[in-house]
């Protein structure tokens, strides 16, 4: 991963447009539909001619690490959006599921969906947390890039 964000930082394109392109993957990578992340990625890339590299070292920062932790957050946000509530246990046991058979399986997203609002709750506290973290990664990969570039090339801002 460090590798890859090195890479990033390299780019051959507009500081701008990299972040941008990073930020969009920052917001799929986090987003509900998981198993289709980079799919996905590479979709929006092609539609909206965005760097592939940017938009896939976004995505690829949701890590299988933080997969559990980050959407038991997230829907913990949905619910406090929705006033549903749910035994906290059962919803680390759905989760825990999905990390054991895989988050595309069909029988995480029937468990998850059997809690009555749960899968609402996952959907709307994913995708606002999302667009939270891509609106914040935006700045902070723009800030990088450019401190990165004068560093490594000098002359180029005094051109």
């Amino acid at each position: 991963m460090k590798a890859l964000f090195k890479k990033l930082l390299c780019i051959d394109d507009t500081p701008e447009r990299t972040a941008f392109a990073f930020s969009i993957g920052i917001f799929i990578g986090f987003s509900p539909f998981l198993g289709f992340h980079t799919l996905g990625a590479l979709a929006i890339s092609f539609l909206f001619n965005l760097n592939r590299l940017a938009i896939l070292v976004g995505v690829w920062f949701n890590t299988p690490w933080w997969l559990v932790p980050y959407y038991l957050f997230a829907t913990k946000i949905g619910m406090l959006f929705l006033g549903y509530s749910i035994d906290w246990e059962r919803m680390k046991e759905i989760f825990q599921i999905g990390m054991k058979i895989g988050f595309i399986h069909s029988y995480f997203w029937k468990s998850l969906a059997s809690q009555g609002k749960l899968l609402l709750c996952f959907l709307i506290g994913s995708l606002c947390l999302s667009a939270i973290l891509s609106l914040l990664a935006y700045p902070l990969c723009l800030k990088l890039i450019r401190y990165y570039r004068s560093k490594s090339n000098p002359k180029s801002l005094t051109t």
